[in-house]
């Protein structure tokens, strides 16, 4: 690949510098910098650890963790790769921007993996992560201090595409100018089918870059709720080592599956052990795995179900053999597990016309 473009990055060289110091920038601000939700009202020490005074009152930032008071309603939403259809049909469901627009108290929740075609997918739509991305942040900027409401976390596959085009950058000399002809050497490179997964690569541009590498990596609730990507960690020891972003827990809440479905996975006593640890939360909260890699004891209502105390969504991609689903969670009640999730009350779901909430 170096060889193919080595003219280029003698041509480019003083731009290579521009964009080398654009990345040294973002990166500090991801790992030591407290990072502004949308420019706005989360300042707080990285110093501080987590208590539960921290959450009361309204939401806020603290580095790679975002907190949200004990009022309100939240709805949540996974794993969209691409299928700008679903996200809309999430938005109209919920009505969320028109509520956010009245200065109503819900908050919206996307916990990860809007982008990336998946392969196979007939219902991927080739530019529709980047125009899930782009409705986001206008949502967000468009409703001063309610936009700050519209919550999009990152997943392995921001995380992942974010990290590859850094390298690309910096190793390969990409420029927009021949950021097609760089990936697609990538792509039919030695390793191409693995990187062929995060093909937003090939539609990110610097501005993307850096918007998906300031999003928070974790939610967490006054009422005991996690929202993550993926599954817990075991290398967590308090809610500290998400607000500074240690690299081997954030890779496990955007990586793990459960033991179920990989052999090397979390068990209940990992789950349980983390949710102590995050300030003794009772609920996790996520995506990621496909409810077909499930057993099938562990789906129930059109969601997984583990331990009594995870649970898997699967809004839009990954919710064969169920139906797509999301969650409508009261931030005043303190559920007790996952059995008090009730199927048409907080399990809701996305292609029935019934959803309207």
């Amino acid at each position: 690949m170096k060889n193919s473009i080595q003219q280029d990055r003698t041509s480019h060289l003083d731009k290579q510098v521009t964009r080398r110091e654009f990345l040294g920038k973002a990166a500090s601000i991801g790992g030591l910098l407290l990072l502004n939700w949308n420019g706005s009202g989360f300042a707080s020490s990285l110093e501080t650890i987590l208590s539960k005074q921290d959450c009361s009152g309204q939401i806020h930032r603290n580095g790679g963790l975002v907190f949200l008071p004990g009022h309100g309603k939240l709805f949540v939403a996974s794993d969209f790769h691409t299928r700008y259809a679903d996200f809309e049909m999430w938005l109209e469901r919920t009505r969320i921007v028109e509520r956010l627009r009245n200065g109503d108290d819900v908050y919206g929740l996307i916990v990860g993996d809007v982008v990336d075609r998946k392969p196979g997918d007939i219902y991927a739509e080739d530019d529709g992560d980047t125009r899930i991305i782009e409705r986001i942040r206008e949502i967000q900027n468009s409703l001063d201090e309610q936009g700050d409401r519209f919550l999009y976390i990152q997943g392995n596959h921001e995380n992942r595409c974010v990290s590859i085009y850094e390298k690309l950058i910096t190793e390969e000399a990409m420029t927009p100018l021949n950021q097609q002809e760089v990936v697609k050497n990538l792509f039919s490179g030695d390793r191409g089918s693995y990187y062929q997964q995060f093909n937003f690569v090939s539609r990110m541009n610097d501005d993307r870059y850096q918007y998906l590498k300031e999003l928070p990596v974790a939610v967490i609730t006054e009422n005991g709720i996690v929202g993550i990507h993926a599954g817990p960690s075991r290398s967590l020891s308090y809610p500290k080592d998400i607000i500074n972003l240690n690299e081997t827990v954030i890779d496990e809440i955007l990586w793990s599956r459960p033991v179920e479905v990989r052999k090397d996975g979390y068990d209940t006593s990992d789950l349980s052990t983390f949710l102590t640890r995050m300030n003794d939360s009772i609920l996790v909260v996520s995506g990621h795995t496909p409810l077909r890699y499930l057993p099938e004891e562990l789906i129930r209502d059109n969601v997984g179900d583990y331990g009594g105390q995870q649970i898997i969504l699967a809004t839009s991609y990954g919710s064969e053999p169920a139906e797509k689903a999301f969650l409508a969670l009261d931030l005043k009640t303190a559920y007790e597990s996952t059995s008090e999730l009730r199927a048409g009350e907080e399990i809701r779901l996305l292609e029935s016309p019934l959803n309207s909430v």
